[in-house]
């Protein structure tokens, strides 16, 4: 009999605690706009079709990092059904004083297939941001040792597409 007591004792102590998880702050980046290349369709894969996009160019802007995209950049996205695409980027940002910042970033852009047509066929500049759902984990590499943070930082961007051949992001920092 102690035993069940001190057991509906404990359980109860456990189950009345208020656990509490760390609160999710984010703090902004920078913008990021990327002009593409026509894509490469490779075509049926094992998971959907691999759409390979080569970056022409783009830039960063905000109070703490502006440059540019340098060319060697693009995506390797996955378009999984007529509604999902997986998307794979890695660029390179040269910033304006000098430095070069790797950045991956992977997520996904769900809509429904008639919304995934309008963005498909350059459209996506008439439609709202709730339309769809364009989000990706970013994160960076960096030798300078004036944005060494950013190599302990990941981030979220909030992706748009504002017009055909042109994607739009704001990047959030996770404190």
């Amino acid at each position: 009999m102690k035993k069940i007591i001190f057991s509906v004792l404990i359980c109860s102590l456990f189950f009345r605690q208020e656990i509490f998880a760390q609160e999710l702050k984010s703090e902004f980046l920078f913008s990021l706009e990327i002009y593409l290349n026509p894509p490469q369709v490779v075509g049926p894969v094992l998971k959907g079709t691999r759409i390979i996009s080569s970056f022409k160019n783009g830039f960063v802007k905000s109070d703490k990092i502006n440059g540019k995209i340098l060319e060697c950049s693009g995506d390797w996205g996955l378009l999984i059904d007529s509604t999902t695409f997986k998307v794979d980027s890695r660029a390179t940002i040269e910033t304006d004083d000098g430095a070069l910042i790797y950045i991956t970033y992977s997520g996904y852009s769900y809509s429904s297939a008639k919304i995934a047509a309008l963005i498909g066929a350059g459209r996506g500049g008439e439609l709202s941001l709730s339309d769809y759902y364009f989000r990706t984990s970013v994160s960076f590499e960096t030798g300078s040792p004036k944005y060494a943070w950013l190599n302990h930082t990941i981030a979220i961007g909030v992706g748009s597409f504002p017009a055909a051949g042109k994607v739009a992001f704001r990047i959030y920092a996770i404190e």
